[in-house]
C-alpha cells in the first residue's frame, strides 16, 4: 500500500508531501487527512476576524503565521481522527510544505520528508529532519549515519498526529529564477544522493524531473513509497 500523499495547487503556489505511518491503512488516512486539513487551515486564516487559536508569535510575518497555523491545524485534525476511531489510533504522518508568495517562499516541515533547493549543480536541504539521529548527531552527522544504515535512522522525534508535536519550524527561503524546489519523502532521499538529485534536476520540465527522480529511487532499490514534487521557478 502507498501511505504517501502529495499536493500540487499551482494557482495558490501551494505544494506538499506527506508520508503516513500507523496500523492497517492508518498511515494512508493520516497523510491524506493532513494535506486536506493543511489546505483547510490555510483557507480559514484568510478571514480578517480569524481568532488564531495557536497564537501569533511576534517574530513571524503574516504569511508565516498562516502557514504555521495550517500545519498545527493539520496536526490537530490527525490527532482528533485517531482518538475518534480505534482502528486509526496512533496514526501519524510527516508533512513538508512549500508556499510561494509574492516576493517570498515559505517552507514548513514536521518529520523527515524534505525540501531541497537545486541550483547550479548543488542540492541544498532546506528543512531539518525531526529524527533521533539529527537531534543527537546534527544534520551532517545524521546524513552520514543514515547512509551507513544506522539502526536509529528512521526514529522520528516529531510527527503530525502526536499531542507531543511541537511548533513546526516555518522559514523563508531565497529563490532565484531557474531554481528547482524538490519536496520528497524518505523513499527517495534515503537512496538517491544529493549530487544525483541535482544532476537529474539540471534540465527538463518539472513533471519530467519528478518522474526521473522516482525512477532513480526505484533503480536504487528503495524499500519505501516514493514521492517527488518538483517546482521549477
Amino acid at each position: 500500500g502507498n501511505e504517501d500523499w502529495f499536493l500540487v495547487e499551482s494557482s495558490r503556489g501551494l505544494y506538499a508531501v506527506a508520508d503516513g505511518m500507523g496500523g492497517h491503512r492508518a498511515g494512508e488516512v493520516a497523510s491524506h487527512l493532513a494535506v486536506d486539513a493543511l489546505v483547510e487551515g490555510l483557507a480559514a486564516s484568510e478571514s480578517a476576524s480569524f481568532d488564531w487559536p495557536y497564537g501569533r508569535p511576534e517574530n513571524l510575518t503574516p504569511d508565516m503565521h498562516r502557514l504555521r497555523h495550517a500545519v498545527l491545524h493539520a496536526n490537530a485534525a490527525v490527532v482528533a481522527a485517531g482518538e475518534a476511531d480505534a482502528d486509526l489510533a496512533g496514526m501519524g504522518t510527516t508533512l513538508t510544505v512549500l508556499w510561494l508568495r509574492p516576493g517570498s517562499a515559505l517552507i514548513a516541515s514536521v518529520g523527515d520528508s524534505r525540501a531541497y533547493r537545486l541550483r547550479g549543480g548543488r542540492a541544498d536541504q532546506l528543512t531539518r529532519d525531526d529524527t533521533w539521529l539529527a537531534t543527537v548527531l546534527g544534520a551532517e552527522g545524521a546524513r552520514e549515519a543514515a547512509a551507513r544504515a544506522h539502526p536509529m535512522r528512521h526514529v522520528l522525534t516529531s510527527v503530525i498526529g502526536s499531542r507531543e508535536t511541537g511548533t513546526p519550524e516555518v522559514r523563508e527561503v531565497a529563490l532565484e529564477p531557474g531554481d528547482v524546489i524538490l519536496l520528497t519523502t524518505d523513499g527517495l532521499h534515503n537512496v538517491v544522493d544529493e549530487p544525483t538529485m541535482a544532476r537529474i534536476a539540471a534540465d527538463g520540465a518539472a513533471d519530467v524531473v519528478a518522474k526521473r527522480l522516482v525512477e532513480s529511487a526505484i533503480a536504487h532499490r528503495t524499500t519505501d513509497n516514493v514521492t517527488a514534487v518538483v517546482v521549477r521557478l
